[in-house]
C-alpha cells in the first residue's frame, strides 16, 4: 500500500490549482482501489486529504460515474455514512503478453479482476510483427464481442513483449531472437486500436504483477525471473522497477555463464538462456539421445513437459538433462543474489513453473553452491502464484495506473507525480 507521501507528491513543489485537482482526484481513486470500499471519512483518514477536499472530489467522481455509493454504514445513533466504491462498469483495461509460443490477452475491471481471456498459439514461423498484430486484432474483437463491450469502454491496452522496448516517442521494440530489429509496434497497433497503448518487456511486467498481488513485497528487493523460450528478469526495489538507462535492465538471460559456450539466439556465445531456456534444454536432450520419446511431442511446450514427467519416473537421460539445467540455473540465480542481495527471487514463466514444481529444492541447493553465504541465507527462492499470465496482469496494472494518473485530466506538471516504476 502506498504511503501518504506517495499519494500526495507535492512536497517541495509549487503546483497549480489544476495540478492539485488532478492529484487529489488520483489520490481518492487510488485510495478506493486499495481499500475496495470506504466512507468519505475513511478516505480522508487513509489518504491524508482534508474532509472538505474529499467531499468535493467525491462529488465530481460520483457525477462522472467513476465512483458509486454502494450502501450505508450501520447506524450508531447519528447520520449513517455512505460507503463509496469504484464503479466497475465505468471502464475496463486489456492486458496481454506476446510470448515465444503464443499471444494472450485478458480483460480486467478496475480492481484487476480478470473477466475473460483470449489465447492464440504462435509458432516460430508466425512471430513476425504483422502476424502478431493480426492475432491481437482477433483477440480484442473476440473479447469485446464475448463481453458485449464497446471500444469506448476500454481505458487502454498493455502488452508484455520479448526483448527491449525503447521508451522513446516511437516506442520501438527490439527482439533479436525474432528478427525484430527494431519494430515500430506501437505505431502499427495504433492504426487499429482507438485507445491508449502501453508496451513493455514481459519479464518486467511480471515483476510488477508480483508486487501488485503481494503488497508486502513493496518494502523489499525482489527479483522476478522468467524462464520460457527466452529468459529474463524484473528487479524491484522498494516497490519500483529498476529499468536502467535504456529500459534494458533485467536481460539476465544474456549474462554470460560459460565463456565461448553454446550459441545463443542473440548472436553471442555462452548466454544463460542457451542453457536454461527451453530451446537450450531441448538441444541438450537431442545431443544425449536424438531418439528420446520426449522429442516426439512436437512443440517445445510438450517436449519440456514430457521431459520433466519422464525425469520424475527416473528416466536416466531426462534426469541427466535436467540436472545440468538446474546446475546452470543455480549459478545464474547465485549471480543475481551476489549482485542485488534480494530478499526474494520468484520463478515464473512456463519453463520456470514446470521446472520449479519438479525440483525447487534442488534449484535452491544448486544456488547455495554458487552464491555467497550471507546474501544467500537472506534470499527466499519461491514459485510465482500468478500462473502463466503474470505479464498480462502486470501490463493491465500499468494501464490502470495510467488511468489513475489521468483521471483528473491532462497532466500539466509531470514532475509532480514521481515515477511509479
Amino acid at each position: 500500500m502506498q504511503s501518504r507521501e506517495d499519494l500526495n507528491p507535492t512536497k517541495g513543489l509549487n503546483p497549480t490549482a489544476r495540478d492539485l485537482r488532478r492529484i487529489n482526484r488520483r489520490t481518492v481513486v487510488q485510495t478506493l482501489f486499495t481499500s475496495e470500499a470506504a466512507t468519505r471519512l475513511e478516505v480522508s483518514q487513509r489518504s491524508g486529504l482534508s474532509a472538505g477536499t474529499v467531499t468535493n472530489v467525491v462529488s465530481d467522481l460520483l457525477a462522472e460515474g467513476i465512483v458509486l455509493e454502494a450502501g450505508f454504514t450501520a447506524s450508531e445513533g447519528g447520520r449513517r455514512r455512505a460507503i463509496l466504491t469504484l464503479n466497475l462498469d465505468y471502464g475496463y483495461v486489456l492486458g496481454g503478453g506476446i510470448g515465444e509460443t503464443g499471444v494472450t490477452m485478458g480483460l480486467f475491471d478496475l480492481r484487476l479482476h480478470r473477466l475473460t481471456t483470449f489465447r492464440s498459439p504462435l509458432s516460430s514461423e508466425e512471430n513476425n510483427p504483422t502476424e502478431v498484430v493480426n492475432r491481437l486484432i482477433e483477440g480484442v474483437a473476440f473479447i469485446l464481442q464475448k463481453e458485449q463491450i464497446t471500444p469506448d469502454k476500454i481505458l487502454g491496452m498493455g502488452l508484455g513483449l520479448p526483448g527491449i522496448v525503447e521508451h522513446t516517442e516511437e516506442e520501438l521494440v527490439s527482439a533479436p531472437a525474432w528478427g525484430w530489429e527494431p519494430v515500430p509496434l506501437k505505431e502499427m497497433l495504433a492504426r487499429h486500436f482507438p485507445f491508449p497503448l502501453h508496451l513493455d518487456n514481459g519479464a518486467k511486467a511480471t515483476a510488477l504483477a508480483e508486487i501488485d498481488r503481494n503488497p508486502h513485497f513493496a518494502t523489499e528487493i525482489v527479483v522476478s525471473v522468467y524462464l520460457g523460450t527466452g529468459v529474463g528478469a524484473g528487479i524491484i526495489r522498494e516497490g519500483k522497477l529498476y529499468r536502467g538507462s535504456t529500459n534494458s535492465a533485467g536481460e539476465w538471460g544474456h549474462t554470460i555463464i560459460a565463456l565461448d559456450g553454446e550459441a545463443c539466439r542473440c548472436g553471442h556465445l555462452g548466454c544463460l538462456e542457451a542453457y536454461v531456456g527451453s530451446l537450450g534444454i531441448i538441444r541438450r536432450l537431442h545431443e544425449l539421445d536424438a531418439t528420446h520419446p520426449a522429442l516426439q511431442m512436437g512443440d517445445e511446450f510438450g517436449i519440456i513437459q514430457t521431459l520433466i514427467h519422464m525425469a520424475s519416473r527416473d528416466d536416466m537421460v531426462a534426469n541427466q538433462v535436467l540436472d545440468g539445467t538446474i546446475r546452470y540455473l543455480g549459478a545464474g540465480l547465485a549471480n543475481l543474489i551476489n549482485l542485488f542481495n534480494p530478499h526474494r527471487i520468484i520463478l515464473s514463466g512456463w519453463v520456470g513453473l514446470e521446472l520449479g514444481q519438479f525440483a525447487l529444492a534442488e534449484i535452491r541447493k544448486a544456488t547455495r553452491q554458487y552464491a555467497l553465504k550471507l546474501p544467500c541465507e537472506v534470499a527466499e527462492i519461491s514459485l510465482s502464484q500468478l500462473g502463466r499470465d503474470g505479464d498480462s496482469i502486470g501490463m493491465a496494472k500499468l494501464v490502470l495506473e495510467d488511468f489513475f494518473d489521468t483521471v483528473g485530466g491532462q497532466k500539466t506538471h509531470p514532475s509532480l507525480h514521481p515515477s511509479r516504476l
